[in-house]
C-alpha cells in the first residue's frame, strides 16, 4: 500500500470514528461510506447537477477531479419501524404511525447536527438530511427535486446499499430503514464502490404499495406518492410502508437485524 492510500484509510477511519463518537450518548447505529464526487454528480438528474455546482460554488470543478462525498446515515430502531401501518379496530392506528414521523423528525436534525460538527472538525460543505415540510408546499413532486442533492445516489455511490424496487437504498443488514445526510469534502479519503443489486425477484414493497407496484405504468409514480402522504396527514410528511414490507417480508427478512 503506497503512502498515498495509507494516508486515505487514516483520514476515512478518523472521520468515521468521529461520526460514532457523535452517536456514542444516542440510542442509534451509524452506517459510514465515501463516494467519488464525480460519479455522483454525473449520476444526479441534470437539475440536482445544478443545485450541486451551486452548492460548491467555485470549489466544483476542483471537486470534480478529487472531490469526494462522504455519506453519513443513522439507523431506525426496529420498535419505531413497526409503529408503519399498524391497524386497531380494522382502521389505521394513526397515533402508532405518527411515532414514526416523529422519529423520521428527530434522526433527520440529528444527521443535520453531526453534519455540522464533522464540517467544524474537518471542513467541507453540507448537504443536509431531506427537508421538510415540503410534501405541501409544491403542486408537484417535481419542484422539490432542484431544491437538494440525492442522499440515495450518494450512499450507492459510497457502498452502503443498492437502490431497491421501492427507490431506496438497501442496506445488506438494515434493509432501507436509514435515513441519510451528506458532506462534500477535498479531504483524501478511501472511496468506495457502489454495491451489486441484490433484491432478486423479491417483491414486498411493491405488494404493499399500488404505486410502486404500477410504478413502470403510471406517468410519476412518486406524485401519486407525495399526494397520498400528504393524504395520510401524519406529523410529518411519510409514509414508511415499503420499509417495514422489505425488513419484514422481504427475501432478506431473516438477514436484517435493525437495533432494538
Amino acid at each position: 500500500m503506497n503512502q498515498d492510500m495509507i494516508e486515505r484509510k487514516q483520514n476515512t477511519e478518523q472521520i468515521r470514528q468521529y461520526f460514532n463518537f457523535c452517536l456514542d450518548d444516542t440510542p442509534y447505529t451509524g452506517i459510514f461510506g465515501v463516494a467519488n464526487f464525480g460519479k455522483v454528480a454525473n449520476d444526479l438528474m441534470p437539475v440536482q447537477q445544478a443545485k450541486l455546482e451551486e452548492i460548491c460554488q467555485q470549489q466544483y470543478s476542483r471537486l470534480m477531479q478529487v472531490g469526494s462525498i462522504i455519506s453519513i446515515g443513522i439507523v431506525y430502531l426496529e420498535s419505531i419501524i413497526d409503529c408503519i401501518n399498524v391497524k386497531k379496530n380494522g382502521i389505521f392506528d394513526k397515533v402508532k404511525w405518527n411515532i414514526y414521523a416523529r422519529e423520521y423528525q428527530t434522526i433527520n436534525r440529528l444527521l443535520n447536527e453531526i453534519t455540522s460538527k464533522i464540517i467544524k472538525q474537518y471542513g467541507g460543505i453540507s448537504i443536509l438530511a431531506t427537508l421538510e415540510g415540503m410534501a405541501t408546499e409544491v403542486s408537484h413532486v417535481d419542484e422539490y427535486f432542484r431544491h437538494t442533492i440525492s442522499h440515495r445516489v450518494v450512499s450507492e455511490h459510497a457502498g452502503l446499499g443498492w437502490r431497491g424496487k421501492n427507490e431506496l437504498v438497501v442496506n445488506p443488514l438494515y434493509s432501507c430503514a436509514i435515513r441519510f445526510a451528506s458532506i462534500v469534502t477535498t479531504h483524501p479519503l478511501l472511496q468506495n464502490k457502489k454495491l451489486k443489486l441484490s433484491c432478486g425477484n423479491c417483491t414486498a414493497c411493491l405488494e404493499i404499495c399500488p404505486f410502486l407496484k404500477k410504478k413502470d405504468h403510471i406517468e410519476n409514480y412518486r406524485e401519486n406518492c407525495r399526494q397520498y402522504i400528504n393524504a395520510l396527514d401524519l406529523e410529518d410528511e411519510v409514509c414508511g410502508k415499503c420499509i417495514l414490507a422489505c425488513y419484514r417480508h422481504g427475501i432478506f427478512k431473516d438477514q436484517f437485524q435493525l437495533p432494538k
